[in-house]
């Protein structure tokens, strides 16, 4: 054996059985695709491993070997095959790729993985074992308080999105120095028999590299100096004061044959999707997400959840709980036994275009009307679909946070499957842990449903406590009369195909993005102007409203502040003016209105065109 190389160890069945390859199904059925529960399922396992008042910082990402690494990997780390005749002609295969890609889940300013190697050497009052319950052990159950993983299944993803079930496992226990680093490599195939000895010894399929102790053959990882040498030069992060954590290499990761920037803006897709919670910029540090995803090297933004429609949103209706103010927020509670169950805040808005990070399939809904349903350790576990507002140019988030107490928090964590996807009531008998879930459901749904029933004149049940709602319990009625000069289609190009209206005139502004500015939020729309055939029209005349439930109110109450139109400029061309109103000339296109908006409120904009006469 060349020096520095790893030894294999191939897991035999003891003499009381043991969990063979069948692990790999202990998953379930994840309702996400396999890349998006790898996300979900190891940064689940990163928040319990946080260090308490730390927030930690994760880093996802995806590369190809260098040719020198590759050689690293063949000659130093799996160089030994393993035992049973599927495992090694998958290694084997796996040692001779020339374009290997892997993705490296890694995490900083955490736990890592400390306490004992060997499951069966645990030195007494050892309460550190996360090591053994990562590695070795199958199944162990949560020892986070509020935790997000119940069942500790995460590790089985991983091993599902390699080609080859295989991975590289390097970590840094919180506290220790540099002679406590630990790399080892873990392979999951096949169970198998050999003959040995005149009998046939059965195998779980499951292998490990590392070295292997001279008295029983069993593998521990390679630490110290050996580790971080071999960690550099497979390209694994850096680590030392203040970097203790662990990272996930899984070698020839299954891409699906996408690109890799596309699996990466999908990888930031997921984490925003699944954990913008602790990704907020008001997130108390202790609990906010630190974010990174690289592509070869090279960071692929992220953007802020507040900035991100419909996460926008979202954001805000997770602020009002966070504060537990506005009259927005409602408790969800059970009647027998008496218990809070949890907290509903539903913020509603204008629907803002999409910033689209992937060009098919995308984890975003078009319209939002979801609840996105969690624990208190803010992890979302699933979105809650409902009815669409009345008026398609608005939408709504929902946001459900369970009870911190320890009888209803547990119902809902023992209610998950193992993929943390669901609650599942029928996870239980009768009892109150059943009715817990159930009633919260129930009440959920319902909620989600009344939504899209909003009645002329009526707000329905959401007593919102943003500006929105307060003038849609007062003022709500059907949206009516409120655009352009038409629908229409976009203007013609004056080359004879597409006929010219018969008079000048306005499409209904769209909502496209919002900006800052020394004067405040500014929300910006876009109209198409269309001329007739002798291009009569002269003036281009907008007005601001606010937006309502199912209505907009141009003139209401002083005290509610106005929304300002502020400029209106070509969106190709020179031609722009200050104010309200732009000299046309007879020109058409495409024309951005900026509104000024005061406060808290959605806005909207009608336009029409004046023609000479």
């Amino acid at each position: 054996m060349t020096p520095n190389a790893l030894d294999v160890y191939s897991e035999p069945y003891g003499s009381t059985g043991n969990i063979g390859e069948n692990f790999r199904r202990l998953l379930g059925a994840p309702t996400l695709n396999r890349l998006q529960t790898v996300i979900r399922e190891a940064v689940q396992n990163i928040a319990d491993a946080a260090i308490p008042d730390i927030g930690p910082e994760i880093e996802i990402r995806l590369r190809r070997l260098t040719p020198g690494q590759q050689k690293i990997l063949a000659s130093q780390v799996l160089r030994d095959l393993p035992k049973g005749p599927h495992s090694r002609k998958q290694v084997r295969a796996l040692r001779s790729q020339t374009d290997l890609v892997v993705m490296e889940i890694c995490d900083f300013q955490t736990s890592g993985l400390g306490g004992p190697t060997r499951a069966d050497r645990i030195p007494l009052e050892t309460r550190d074992t996360d090591f053994i319950d990562f590695l070795r052990n199958i199944g162990s159950g949560r020892d986070t308080e509020q935790g997000g993983g119940t069942y500790g299944f995460g590790k089985v993803a991983l091993y599902g999105a390699s080609k080859y079930n295989t991975i590289i496992v390097d970590t840094l226990p919180c506290g220790r120095g540099p002679r406590d680093r630990r790399l080892i490599g873990c392979h999951v195939g096949q169970s198998f028999n050999l003959a040995e000895n005149g009998m046939s010894r059965r195998y779980t399929g499951r292998h490990w590299w590392g070295v292997a102790d001279p008295t029983d053959g069993i593998v521990d990882p390679i630490t110290g100096g050996a580790a971080t040498r071999l960690a550099s030069e497979l390209g694994f992060p850096q680590r030392g004061e203040n970097r203790s954590g662990t990272s996930i290499m899984i070698l020839d990761f299954d891409t699906n044959d996408e690109g890799l920037n596309s699996l990466g803006q999908r990888v930031v897709e997921g984490l925003l999707w699944n954990f913008w919670p602790r990704m907020l910029r008001d997130t108390p540090p202790d609990k906010r997400f630190t974010c990174n995803v690289e592509v070869n090297g090279s960071a692929i933004p992220i953007p802020s959840p507040e900035d991100f429609p419909p996460l926008d949103l979202f954001s805000k209706a997770m602020r009002a709980i966070r504060k537990k103010s506005g009259s927005n927020v409602k408790p969800i509670s059970s009647q027998r036994p008496k218990k809070q169950l949890g907290t509903l805040a539903i913020e509603k808005g204008l629907r803002a275009r999409r910033h689209r990070l992937v060009d098919e399939g995308s984890m975003f809904p078009e319209t939002s009307r979801h609840i996105a349903l969690m624990r208190p350790i803010e992890l979302v576990v699933k979105y809650l679909e409902g009815q669409a507002l009345p008026d398609e140019r608005l939408e709504w988030a929902g946001v459900f946070v369970t009870s911190r107490e320890d009888a209803v928090e547990r119902a809902f964590a023992y209610s998950e499957p193992p993929a943390h996807d669901d609650w599942i009531p029928d996870n239980f008998p009768r009892g109150n842990e059943k009715r817990y879930v159930n009633v919260a459901l129930k009440r959920l749904k319902h909620a989600a449903s009344e939504m899209g029933e909003v009645a002329p004149g009526h707000s329905g049940d959401t007593d919102s406590g943003s500006p929105l709602g307060r003038l849609g319990a007062r003022l709500g009625s059907v949206l009516e009369g409120v655009g352009g000069d038409g629908a229409g289609n976009r203007p013609g190009n004056g080359s004879g195909r597409r006929p010219r209206p018969r008079r000048a005139k306005a499409t209904r502004p769209t909502f496209e993005r919002l900006e800052t500015s020394r004067q405040g939020t500014v929300a910006v729309f876009s109209t198409d102007v269309s001329q007739d055939i002798d291009h009569t029209g002269v003036t281009l005349i907008t007005r601001p409203a606010v937006a309502v439930e199912g209505s907009t109110v141009s003139r209401i109450e002083n005290e509610i502040e106005q929304p300002v139109i502020v400029g209106i400029r070509a969106k190709e061309g020179k031609r722009s003016a200050m104010g309200d109103r732009l000299d046309l000339s007879g020109d058409e296109g495409t024309f951005e209105i900026s509104v000024l908006v005061r406060g808290d409120c959605a806005v909207t904009v009608e336009a029409r065109v004046l023609s000479r006469t």
